[in-house]
């Protein structure tokens, strides 16, 4: 489906990468360089704060439709959001503990 993430790895945020929910969807934020980008989805920004760095994309995403009755034609935008913030930097893979001060995940 996606030629630049790998569903069978398992992702989380970056050390000092964190998710605000906002009206239009979330803002990502990054402690080292204070940049910010935008997710103009709240199932992006749900989806992206459930990985947890233990279990595959797949499994996490495959779960993730089924708890909320979607189609699976949904994941094609899932899997995107993901392998754009992969792509930036602002996930990566493995359960490191996030190391930074202040800051949370939600």
């Amino acid at each position: 489906m996606n030629a630049t993430i790998e569903l069978a790895a398992c992702y989380r945020l970056a050390p000092g990468v964190a998710i605000r929910p906002e009206r239009f969807g979330g803002l990502v934020y990054r402690y080292d360089n204070r940049r910010l980008y935008f997710l103009h989805s709240h199932q992006a920004v749900e989806f992206i704060n459930c990985l947890d760095g233990r279990r595959s994309l797949q499994e996490i995403l495959d779960e993730f439709l089924a708890s909320r009755d979607m189609p699976p034609s949904a994941s094609e935008t899932l899997i995107r959001a993901a392998g754009q913030l992969e792509r930036m930097g602002l996930l990566t893979t493995g359960a490191a503990v996030a190391q930074g001060a202040g800051y949370s995940r939600g």
